[in-house]
């Protein structure tokens, strides 16, 4: 797994990016690693090279503090983003989590081995978010189907079309096989069996009689 996660480190300050891409080195998270220094780079680089694991600081050249997370988390809501803070800002840490981060680390207090389990659970967080959604997003639409089918439909009497919200008239078969999840086979009900076969029979009489 550790050798398939692409990390993209958004850091400015040399000293502090050289000691991140140590660990990485030797937690063997560096084979995919992708860096910037300033937000600009950073997003324009997240959206050229495809998803990652963002590695954030909060301090960047051209973007402070929460900002900087609500630009990245906001443009990207489906990748996992660890944020970087200095030693005295843990609590902007914890502030940058109602902002869509997904964990944060205090530079100077975390090493290798918990570099390399952030990173594993923030992925694993994130999948488990995208999944939650994508299943919300599905029922919305469900439950806009079925308050669509459970609405008042104007039907005409005679051939049985449904009129829909633009005035065009349509087979009911194709208007509720658009507005849900129904697939249609077509056959006869009893009743209309036995009138089918009388009808049948009635006309097979008919040719005799005129024969």
């Amino acid at each position: 797994m550790t050798k398939d996660i692409r990390i993209f480190l958004v850091e400015d300050d040399p000293v502090s990016a050289g000691i991140t891409l140590r660990m990485l080195k030797e937690a063997g998270l560096a084979g995919a690693l992708t860096a910037a220094v300033t937000l600009r780079e950073g997003l324009a680089g997240l959206l050229r090279d495809g998803e990652k694991v963002v590695l954030l600081d909060m301090g960047l050249p051209d973007s402070q503090g929460l900002d900087t997370v609500r630009a990245v988390c906001g443009r990207f809501p489906r990748l996992p983003v660890i944020v970087m803070t200095g030693t005295d800002d843990e609590a902007l840490g914890l502030e940058a989590l109602k902002y869509g981060a997904q964990d944060y680390l205090v530079k100077g207090q975390f090493d290798d081995r918990t570099l390399k389990r952030v990173i594993r659970y923030a992925i694993e967080r994130k999948d488990l978010l995208n999944e939650k959604e994508e299943l919300i997003l599905k029922l919305q639409e469900a439950l806009h189907q079925v308050k669509q089918l459970t609405g008042l439909l104007p039907t005409c009497c005679e051939c049985r079309k449904i009129r829909t919200p633009e005035g065009n008239w349509v087979q009911m078969e194709s208007y509720i096989s658009k507005h849900s999840e129904a697939v249609f086979s077509h056959g006869y009900c009893d009743t209309c069996f036995q009138k089918h076969i009388a009808e049948l029979d009635a006309e097979k009489a008919r040719s005799q009689k005129k024969s």
